[in-house]
């Protein structure tokens, strides 16, 4: 061989990449040798020995001719008729393959095969009519059946999974393309959503089997090593990541058998971008047994480019699509290496499709936001509170002591909501203080009467505000969600409200999710959150649903019944009150209407702040989510957020002062 020149051989017998030239000019290359030195590799007499399993091969191949192309040595083909040739042969398809995939996404498709496809999926999902960019998307995906769907949330990515799903499970039982079955991880709150869109869907309520925490091990090991024989009907599947984890042997069991050709798909795929995480690792270790492979997530880069590795790990778990290693990546994601973010684009672009909430076709929303006048008391209350906040927050802020800045925070909006709040420790909201300050004292306040004699049913403007609005509300559509972020207010608005509908309910965090048998209904003597959402939605009835968004502003659609949102409060956190605004305001084949989201507000407290500052987010935020690029979220740190925030409060403050 000439100098300069490398030959890639695999060797079956040693597991490992041979590449012959001349070695010693190879190793001293700074970046190929520390590469190779890195990676293992020994120099024998006639060539460099890299170890390497068969099952690591195509990554390998790929990173090896990249290096050799950027070290200046000319890679020679050839001297291997085996299993490196069909690699190479691969890797060839596959490049076909990646440019036909990305085509489709830019409607470059084949008007015939296009045309075949959605008659199949209109046979096959009578009871839904599909828009185009979903059937794209759904196209793209059965095309791929390995793919990424980073669309916003209200999009349709479960429909889009299900109407692939459809077509694949279609073919012949023999094309190697076809799939029976459905596992689905994610959050345990969306287990209803995907059972009820595949009744939307399909017309029949689906055969499905849940599998989390209040199943028996002995029942779930019966259905994942294929004992149960009931088990053997079941088409949907649907778990946490946790529950995943914990069982990964019997997953892969599930997975390996026979019985199942299954389509893996990981919602809310972002619980996996943590490199060696606990929930990262069991879902690398299944994808290689799914036969179909998809990612569902809005924010698919929530810190940084290095978030989306997983991802793409996970979709083509032997090869290295993204191309790029994680320091890489978080350099990109750090404004270094600007031109690899182009590269990184270019080459993720065939294995993602995205659908942006401008390409919806969304009904028309609309704000309002009613004042609110605090009684006298209710302003003698609050004045005294801000006078004893806003000087620490002002200390905190400037010594950097963000825990005490959340819990003084926390009890000023308290303040302006419901002064009945303060009495309250705030760790029965679920909002600990890591430092182990909760809160000031408030008997050490001279307002500590008015607060304990304070009495909102009469005393709280606000309260008898939202309940004339919910009234009225009802009284013209029927049904209406109210948001409030205290946990103590839900209650609050709960007994007010007794009576002004049909059916008034909670949903928080803690309202239990039912099982597949639907049996801890009854041993708790509690509603389900699924029963709950279903009576909210029953046809005929008037119906308040009050919730938190925190705990549920991600993992409820209420689109098909509502289109007015009232909120109590709200707080400076612009992404949950985003994504509790997508729960009416979502894609809907028959939609109900113009939107109305009712955003009550304090006059003289620091809701105006909340209100400027969210506004301000809400803009970025919007932008970010309706790029046509993969969303990077990269905002301030919380603690500059956070000084922001107070920043604007102690603005605020001075100007009413000045008024």
């Amino acid at each position: 061989m000439m100098a300069g020149e490398v030959r890639i051989e695999f060797d079956p017998t040693s597991q490992a990449i041979l590449l012959r030239g001349d070695s010693h000019s190879i190793l001293r290359h700074p970046l190929f040798g520390t590469y190779l030195r890195s990676a293992g590799a020994h120099v024998l007499q006639d060539a460099i020995s890299l170890p390497t399993d068969e099952q690591a091969l195509h990554a390998r191949y790929q990173e090896l001719t990249k290096l050799i192309g950027r070290s200046g040595f000319t890679l020679i083909e050839g001297g291997d008729g085996g299993t490196l040739a069909k690699v190479r042969r691969e890797e060839d398809d596959f490049k076909t393959f990646a440019a036909a995939a990305a085509a489709i996404w830019r409607s470059e498709v084949d008007t015939d095969n296009f045309a075949s496809f959605v008659a199949r999926v209109n046979v096959a999902c009578p009871a839904r009519t599909f828009y185009r960019k979903q059937l794209l998307a759904a196209f793209h995906l059965a095309f791929a059946q390995n793919a990424c769907n980073f669309s916003v949330p209200g999009a349709g990515k479960t429909s889009i999974v299900y109407a692939a799903y459809a077509y694949l499970a279609g073919l012949p039982p023999e094309d190697p393309r076809n799939v029976d079955h459905l596992l689905i991880v994610g959050p345990l709150s969306a287990f209803k959503a995907w059972e009820d869109e595949f009744k939307e869907i399909f017309g029949r309520a689906a055969r499905s089997k849940r599998i989390a925490g209040f199943v028996s091990p002995s029942d779930r090991s019966a259905y994942l090593r294929g004992v149960s024989y009931t088990g053997r009907a079941i088409e949907l599947t649907l778990t946490t990541y946790a529950s995943l984890a914990a069982n990964l042997e019997e997953f892969k069991t599930f997975l390996g058998s026979p019985l199942h050709r299954t389509m893996v798909v990981l919602d809310e795929a972002h619980n996996i971008k943590r490199q060696d995480g606990y929930w990262s690792n069991a879902a690398m270790e299944l994808a290689p047994l799914a036969r179909s492979r998809v990612v569902l997530t809005g924010t698919p880069a929530p810190n940084g480019y290095e978030d989306l590795a997983n991802l793409f790990r996970f979709i083509y778990p032997k090869r290295n699509v993204i191309g790029f290693s994680s320091a890489a990546l978080k350099a990109m994601s750090g404004g270094a290496m600007p031109a690899g973010i182009d590269r990184l684009k270019d080459r993720i672009r065939p294995f993602y499709t995205r659908i942006r909430k401008s390409d919806l076709g969304l009904s028309p929303a609309s704000e309002s936001r009613p004042l609110v006048d605090l009684s006298p008391k209710h302003r003698r209350i609050y004045d005294g509170i801000e006078r004893t906040v806003l000087p620490q927050l002002r200390s905190a802020i400037q010594g950097g002591r963000s825990s005490l800045v959340r819990a003084r925070l926390m009890r000023l909006r308290q303040a302006a909501v419901n002064p009945a709040l303060l009495l309250r420790p705030l760790e029965e909201e679920g909002l600990l203080d890591p430092d182990g300050v909760a809160s000031f004292s408030v008997a050490e306040l001279e307002i500590a009467d008015l607060v304990s004699t304070f009495d909102p049913h009469s005393e709280l403007n606000r309260l008898s505000v939202a309940t004339d609005l919910v009234r009225k509300i009802i009284s013209e559509q029927g049904k209406v969600v109210i948001w409030s972020y205290f946990v103590g207010n839900l209650a609050l608005l709960k007994q007010a409200l007794e009576g002004a509908a049909d059916f008034v309910e909670v949903v928080t965090g803690s309202t239990p999710v039912a099982d597949d048998t639907s049996e801890i209904e009854e041993e708790l003597a509690l509603p389900t959150r699924e029963s709950l959402i279903n009576r909210f939605h029953a046809a005929g009835e008037t119906s308040i649903l009050i919730a938190n968004p925190q705990a549920v502003g991600e993992s409820i659609s209420l689109h098909k019944a509502c289109r007015s949102a009232i909120y109590f409060d709200r707080d400076f956190n612009a992404g949950k009150f985003i994504q509790s605004k997508d729960r009416i305001h979502r894609y809907n084949p028959v939609p109900l209407g113009d939107v109305s989201y009712h955003l009550l507000m304090a006059e003289g407290t620091l809701d105006t702040a909340i209100n400027r500052r969210l506004i301000q987010k809400e803009q970025r935020l919007s932008e970010l989510v309706d790029a046509e690029e993969i969303p990077l979220f990269t905002l301030e740190d919380e603690e500059t957020e956070q000084g922001a925030d107070v920043r604007a409060i102690l603005e605020d403050y001075e100007r009413r002062k000045t008024i």
